[in-house]
């Protein structure tokens, strides 16, 4: 091939390269801005195709998409002065695509540089607003999401039907503010409302927060903040063992109170067992006695009756079983004079001495 077929093989490379670069593409899932020597000429571009000026124009390409983004543990402090570790995640999109890249791109063009350093920017201001708000409530406030805990009575599905439970915890709702929680303890009950009420408290730190940092961001950074939201709170590993021996200490505490109890209860159980056991041995023996005494007497009457029929025959019956209880086994051995009277019915029937 000669040097005229290589120019012209170059000149249609050429012009292929330029009719490709004649056309750009966004897709559904892009923000795009069109740049012409460093100028914005086009911004948050719609998918679909369009056309550019060859080597002049640049496109500069955005994940449009929701992204998600874990934020640093970072530690705060309540209103208690406690310091809490708080793991959580933001979740934005780009909403002002012209002045994210301005504000973020930092001379570069490329989207997961610009994404790492929105990250970046994003972390301080979600921090602060965190640290905003956790500063403004308790321990109790951040993790149940409520201050005060209703009474144990107010649980009781069937005291809030009866009305029990609204009665009873009549002073701690004149306390609270929230009209709405004093509603729905009436038409849910108070164990249903007070989740609802939980859910909807911690909704409100959570919005609170993303408003905050929204504010900041949408103005700044053209970043949309839809929402954040608290992955873990925990106690530092300087203070966490402590906190663990307090909760131990308390534990064993409540332990020890029901153990007691449970002794108090069980000698009180025991005592009322023996006394009862006294009593009943003492009626039983009393009863027994008394069926013996009446046997007794009834068998005297009858030996008696028996006795005044025939007397000889009774002494005689009776010396007849005296011998039957004496002689019964071979080897008894008895040492009596010959003329006692134990041996009278054996040497006379008639009982003759």
């Amino acid at each position: 091939m000669g040097t005229r077929g290589w120019l012209m093989l170059v000149a249609a490379g050429v012009l292929l390269l330029l009719a490709f670069d004649s056309f750009y593409i966004v897709n559904e899932t892009e923000k795009a801005v069109l740049k012409r020597f460093s100028r914005i000429e086009s911004t948050d571009i719609k998918p679909g195709l369009y056309p550019k000026v060859p080597l002049i124009d640049e496109v500069i390409r955005v994940d449009g998409r929701l992204l998600t983004h874990d934020v640093p543990t970072q530690a705060f402090l309540t209103g208690e002065k406690k310091l809490l570790n708080v793991d959580a995640f933001v979740t934005w999109r780009i909403a002002d695509v012209q002045r994210y890249i301005v504000s973020v791109g930092a001379g570069s063009n490329n989207s997961m540089v610009m994404e790492r350093r929105a990250r970046e920017l994003l972390d301080p201001r979600v921090n602060e607003a965190l640290r905003n708000q956790f500063a403004a409530r308790t321990v109790q406030e951040v993790v149940a999401g409520r201050g005060g805990e209703l009474p144990d009575e107010a649980l009781d599905p069937s005291a809030v039907s009866t009305g029990e439970a609204l009665d009873k915890s009549e002073e701690q709702l004149a306390s609270e503010e929230d009209e709405e929680f004093r509603k729905k303890v009436q038409e849910k009950g108070a164990t249903q409302a007070l989740l609802e009420d939980k859910h909807d408290q911690r909704e409100k730190l959570m919005n609170s927060v993303a408003e905050e940092v929204n504010a900041a961001t949408l103005q700044d950074l053209g970043i949309e903040v839809v929402d954040v939201r608290v992955k873990q709170v925990d106690w530092p590993d300087e203070v966490r063992g402590r906190v663990f021996d307090r909760m131990r200490a308390e534990r064993a505490r409540d332990a020890s109170e029901h153990r007691s109890e449970g002794r108090e209860e069980a000698e009180r159980i025991r005592a009322a067992a023996d006394r009862e056991e006294t009593e009943t041995v003492a009626r039983a023996y009393e009863e027994a006695q008394k069926v013996r005494g009446e046997g007794d007497a009834l068998a005297t009457g009858i030996y008696a009756r028996a006795y005044s029929r025939d007397e000889e025959f009774f002494r005689f019956y009776r010396s007849l079983q005296a011998y039957r209880e004496s002689f019964k086994s071979p080897n008894d051995i008895l040492l009596l004079e010959p003329d006692s009277d134990f041996f009278r019915y054996l040497k006379d029937s008639e009982g003759g001495r």
